[in-house]
């Protein structure tokens, strides 16, 4: 009884959390300033064959004539990525995660982050915007030369660097280093503006991320999908999600110096730091593509001279260990929602166990077990309210008998007899109510941590982020909980009675599109209850 009303608690909050998340987003107000014009409009792009104009924001594709001149791609492999640089922008166009198949019966198919296919567009940009009154800079529709066709990580290097050049017939001159390391998913940038003109030049650099909406922004009634959107973060504002429909309604501009901007996805993310930011920007470029990026401060440039900018590309999973190293606040990409504060322990923990273990799902179960004993104490208080409830039953089904016909007197009667038997007919709800945030906190861990995903656990269970091939666990779980039903006092109501014996065929049911890591825990979690009940009921009941 315990945990059946236990899990109807959690459902009833899920559905709040939702309804309450929704009504915010549809109705909170704006907290960011809305882009007005930009300080630079209508810069010119060149190319070394075409000329064309971009939108107030850098981030338009622009069309190529007939006669511009094709681009290449250039391949880097490291011991984590293969990355394809695209010679017209010199910034990754493609890039694939080698620790991470798309599923484990293939694992030669690996998981594409970055990719320029019609339907799947998600690639970063990257260039200089120029003032009205300055010759135009390379942008992310140049052309650069690159020296070699392929790069590869060496066993001996932990290093690999890419070198792109663009010169423009004005004068101007681009200059990018990309640098990738071994064990990280990051790459950084270096890039050099060469001003070889007669004349000062006034502009800044700009990097952006573009993406078409996957299919990660679905959601089902009864297992709401991870966030898939936009993110930024700034000492000011903190973390703040952006989704493509407020993005599509009206562009956003934020004012900052520091913090980073993001495109995630259930497990993976990609986020561009900038060193030296001075406005963050959202756009829609058309009903399908989304904007988000950095505007870097305006620098001037004399003849002569170069001004340059780095940045950190992240392109990879969502491990809270990568992300906190590389900037601050970066780890809360892994979204565990407004209950972080209770999720953040519970994964700390779960990591621990692991370390312990070797293995997420005896993991899972160490956490199940540890929570269990925590709440005990509270637990007991429901279970010592359920024995006296089952031990005084008799006397309640002989009221309901002798007052069948006056429900005043029989209400009357009932409380006075929890009066004498000093018996809390309430007393298991608070407990469960108190419990209810570090089991919806539990929840969200399991379901966003990518360290659960393709992880096996014993036997059949191949993948802890999928749910069991067999209904194993799902069965086992309301085989569980018609045996705490046993222990539970009996409902004396006959239509409470059968939505009772319902209850284990619907939940079962209900669990077996579940993630085997979460069915595990309520597994776990009612084997636990039973214990602690038949002790409490053993020790509590009446003779």
């Amino acid at each position: 009884m315990e945990t059946i009303r236990l899990i109807l608690f959690v459902i009833l909050a899920f559905l709040l959390l939702q309804i309450w998340q929704n009504w915010q987003q549809d109705n909170q107000p704006q907290h960011v300033e809305i882009a007005q014009q930009e300080e630079f409009p209508a810069p010119l792009v060149e190319t070394e064959n075409t000329t064309a104009e971009l939108s107030r924001l850098p981030g338009e594709v622009v069309a190529a004539t007939p006669n511009a001149q094709a681009s290449e791609l250039i391949t880097v492999e490291t011991d984590t990525l293969i990355v394809e640089v695209d010679t017209r922008g010199a910034m990754p166009r493609k890039i694939w995660l080698k620790n991470y198949p798309v599923s484990l019966q293939d694992p030669d198919d690996l998981t594409v982050m970055f990719d320029n296919d019609f339907n799947h567009q998600f690639y970063v940009q990257s260039g200089a915007v120029a003032n009205p009154q300055n010759k135009s800079a390379p942008n992310h529709k140049t052309l650069f030369d690159i020296e070699a066709s392929d790069y590869s990580l060496k066993e001996s290097e932990d290093q690999v660097e890419l070198i792109a050049t663009a010169r423009l017939q004005n004068g101007l001159e681009l200059q990018r280093k990309l640098t990738f390391s071994r064990g990280g998913y990051q790459i950084e940038t270096l890039t050099t503006l060469i001003n070889n003109t007669d004349q000062p030049w006034q502009g800044r650099f700009y990097n952006q991320l573009l993406r078409t909406p996957g299919d990660g922004a679905k959601r089902s009634f009864f297992a709401p999908a991870s966030y898939e959107g936009t993110a930024f973060y700034t000492a000011e504002d903190k973390y703040n999600k952006v989704s493509y429909e407020d993005i599509a309604e009206e562009r956003m501009s934020v004012q900052t110096d520091n913090g980073w901007v993001a495109m995630l996805e259930h497990y993976f993310v990609a986020a561009l730091v900038p060193e030296h930011p001075e406005q963050f920007y959202t756009k829609e470029l058309d009903a399908s593509r989304f904007v988000i990026g950095s505007l870097g401060e305006s620098q001037t440039v004399a003849p002569g001279g170069q001004v340059f900018e780095t940045a950190t590309l992240y392109v990879g999973p969502k491990e809270q260990y990568r992300l906190e190293k590389i900037s601050p606040g970066l780890e809360l990409t892994t979204d565990f929602g407004m209950l972080t504060f209770l999720a953040q322990p519970v994964f700390w923990v779960l990591k621990w166990l692991h370390g312990l273990f070797g293995n997420w799902g005896w993991a899972i179960i160490g956490v199940t077990v540890i929570l269990k004993a925590i709440f005990f104490p509270l637990s007991a208080i429901g279970y010592r309210s359920m024995a006296k409830m089952k031990g005084v039953q008799p006397k309640m089904v002989a009221l309901r008998e002798a007052y069948a016909d006056d429900k005043t007197v029989l209400n009357q009667k009932m409380m006075e007899l929890y009066r004498t038997e000093k018996i809390n007919p309430l007393g298991g709800c608070l407990p469960i109510l108190i419990q209810i945030p570090v089991f919806i906190a539990l929840y969200w861990v399991l379901l966003e941590s990518v360290e659960l995903r393709q992880a096996p656990f014993v036997l059949w269970i191949k993948d802890l982020s999928q749910s069991d091939p067999y209904y194993v666990l799902p069965i086992i779980m309301g085989v569980s909980m018609l045996i705490q039903q046993r222990l539970n006092p009996s409902q004396l109501d006959p239509i409470q009675q059968k939505v009772m014996m319902a209850m284990p065929i619907v939940f079962t049911f209900f669990f077996l599109t579940f993630p085997a890591g979460l069915v595990l825990y309520w597994v776990v979690n009612n084997i636990l209850s039973i214990l602690q009940q038949w002790h409490i009921t053993q020790k509590y009941a009446a003779p």
